[in-house]
């Protein structure tokens, strides 16, 4: 277990976790390889340390780059109810589904490599937008460099979500697991971890505080409080989905890795021998949580649908304020994550709300009665209204 790192291990990660400048970091993440004894219980945590210190080699290299005039990466400030990109080789039909789907004006071309550059479009689905970015196509190798992948890879690690598009006229199998071993080498989960863990740091004084959907499993507060004690960490937010144990938050110390929902779009229907390909696809796929799509951009079937599965995909809901004393609620929902309480959403429509909160009434989903009046620990679901006290 990673619980028995010697202390000196565990005082240089404290060392490194501190530390702002780059090379003084890798630095200090070599130092501490070197200090982590080599067995088979210290093999993850090693892998995800040499990742983050490739990781963190490509961005001073990226870096040195822009202060010479070169090329800077891509940036999309996030828009909507959730941010996806969309990935996938060349000439799939990634600039098809963008302008049938959003009404981008993305360039569908059959020339290879014809996107250069990241393109925004906004779907519509029920009351709110999710916001699609088309990037530029992905290839193998991308993860070491070729062809601006580390700049495609890092709009899929900031993104809410993926959507996959492989080629049903050719091999699609080929095509998916190429785009997940690139995505792999960058530290880019889409198979869905049994537990997830974020650990913020926050200002000394505060405390530890742990909120999200999840569940400590075999600990508790006081046992986490320990181990990251041992990490001079004595004040953050641990943000926990599914089920966590203590193993699971002390290997979220060291890893680079995160989690992204993914969707796997079959595009191409419409072609010869796409239907047997697609057989061989799902047959692949079988013990995977990812949900496929069939779809033709060219005929457009399948792509009703897409809304639904992002939606689903995200693990979020709508919730509607009202305020006290007003009949209607807002014609706008608050967009808020899955399985979260009236406090979450409290503290994100306001921080007056939230300071002050006494008392919430809900009609909806997930009241007994219209109206009901709950605590500040009520789970909300798609489609409540909220009048908070």
């Amino acid at each position: 277990m990673v619980t028995n790192l010697p202390a000196e291990a565990k005082a240089k990660w404290a060392e490194v976790v501190a530390c702002r400048s780059i090379p003084e970091k890798i630095k200090l993440m070599r130092e501490f390889i070197s200090l982590v004894p080599k067995h088979k219980g210290t093999s993850n945590l090693l892998a995800n340390v040499r990742r983050r210190i490739a990781i963190l080699e490509r961005e001073l290299e990226r870096k040195k780059t822009r202060r010479k005039g070169g090329y800077g990466g891509f940036s999309v400030p996030k828009e909507g109810a959730g941010q996806i990109i969309i990935l996938g080789p060349t000439n799939v039909g990634r600039s098809s589904l963008l302008a049938s789907v959003t009404g981008a004006k993305a360039e569908v071309s059959p020339v290879y490599f014809a996107t250069r550059k990241p393109i925004v479009g906004m779907l519509p689905y029920r009351d709110v937008q999710f916001q699609l970015v088309e990037a530029p196509a992905l290839i193998e190798g991308a993860a070491e460099g070729r062809m601006e992948g580390p700049q495609i890879l890092g709009l899929a690690r900031n993104a809410d979500g993926l959507i996959l598009m492989v080629d049903l006229s050719m091999n699609p199998i080929e095509q998916f697991c190429m785009l997940r071993s690139e995505l792999e080498q960058a530290g880019i989960m889409i198979e869905k971890p049994e537990g997830e863990v974020e650990i913020i740091r926050r200002s000394a004084g505060v405390g530890l505080q742990i909120i999200g959907s999840g569940a400590l499993v075999g600990c508790t507060l006081e046992d986490v409080r320990r181990l990251l004690a041992n990490y001079r960490i004595n004040s953050a937010l641990i943000k926990i989905r599914g089920k966590v144990t203590l193993e699971t938050l002390e290997e979220s110390l060291f890893s680079s890795l995160v989690y992204k929902p993914t969707i796997l779009a079959a595009n191409k229907l419409d072609m010869e021998g796409a239907g047997e390909n697609l057989m061989r696809l799902k047959e692949f796929m079988k013990d995977s949580e990812i949900p496929i799509l069939p779809i033709s951009c060219k005929d457009n079937r399948g792509l009703e649908k897409l809304g639904d599965y992002i939606f689903r995909m995200l693990r979020i809901i709508r919730v509607y304020p009202k305020e006290p004393g007003v009949k209607k609620p807002s014609s706008k929902p608050l967009v808020i994550e899955e399985g979260a309480t009236v406090i979450e959403a409290a503290k994100k429509l306001h921080s007056k709300l939230y300071r002050e909160f006494r008392y919430a009434r809900i009609w909806g989903p997930s009241a007994k009665y219209p109206g009901q009046r709950v605590g500040s620990t009520h789970v909300l679901r798609d489609g409540d209204i909220i009048e908070i006290r």
